[in-house]
């Protein structure tokens, strides 16, 4: 019994279709994989037609490459099918953005936008945040006991400390103008991240480095002071 790693007889492409095939499983999984596994596929079936003359081999291979492309397809279409309005566009960016169009669309769905009026609360101090907000336009004041601490602007995210833990709210959020944002339930993003892994990692590292420029406009402006 010999190992088999050879490259004679056209060996190399069988093992270039298993290199790629390794190199797609461990490759982000849209749309990486699925275009991985259709050129695996492709060199697989190359090999197995063009020198190993086996119709079986070549079958399986035949096989990988339909539900590789077919997968592949599907997600072209699906975001080839995702639109999104101008506000749509800056709540994807704000963090959303290293998500697919069609996941940042199911997730965006998931809420609601809403136009809120000056001196409406979205968040109470020690209480649990209800929702997620992210501010497309308008201005909200960041109240600590009763005292003044801060204000959140257009294109910022609201909640996005305690969201996803569930924690008290450390601050008072109110509306300082009339205003349009995004929310969705605190609750429901949770349940949803839990059920999208994916979008879960993405959207914890979003909003931790969102948190880390929030810290450091504090401390530059503590600084300042």
């Amino acid at each position: 019994m010999t190992l088999g790693l050879g490259f004679a007889n056209g060996a190399w492409l069988g093992h270039l279709s298993f290199m790629i095939l390794a190199i797609a499983l461990i490759a982000p999984p849209m749309p990486w994989m699925r275009l991985g596994i259709v050129l695996s596929a492709m060199a697989g079936l190359g090999y197995a037609l063009g020198f190993a003359n086996d119709l079986g081999l070549a079958l399986w291979f035949l096989v990988l490459l339909v539900i590789g492309a077919s997968m592949l397809l599907r997600y072209l279409m699906a975001e080839r099918g995702s639109r999104f309005s101008a506000e749509e566009e800056a709540l994807r960016a704000s963090f959303m953005g290293e998500m697919t169009r069609a996941g940042a669309r199911h997730l965006m769905d998931q809420g609601n936008w809403i136009t809120g009026r000056a001196g409406e609360v979205l968040i109470n101090e020690g209480e649990a945040i209800s929702h997620l907000f992210y501010l497309h336009d308008g201005e909200a004041e960041i109240s600590l006991h009763g005292a003044h601490v801060g204000s959140v602007t257009s294109g910022d995210l609201i909640g996005d400390a305690t969201a996803l833990s569930g924690e008290p709210a450390t601050g008072t959020v109110t509306l300082a103008t009339d205003s349009r944002f995004w929310c969705v339930s605190a609750p429901k993003l949770r349940q949803y991240l839990e059920l999208h892994p994916d979008a879960r990692t993405v959207i914890e590292r979003q909003i931790n480095q969102a948190l880390e420029g929030k810290l450091r406009a504090a401390n530059a402006a503590l600084a300042g002071g």
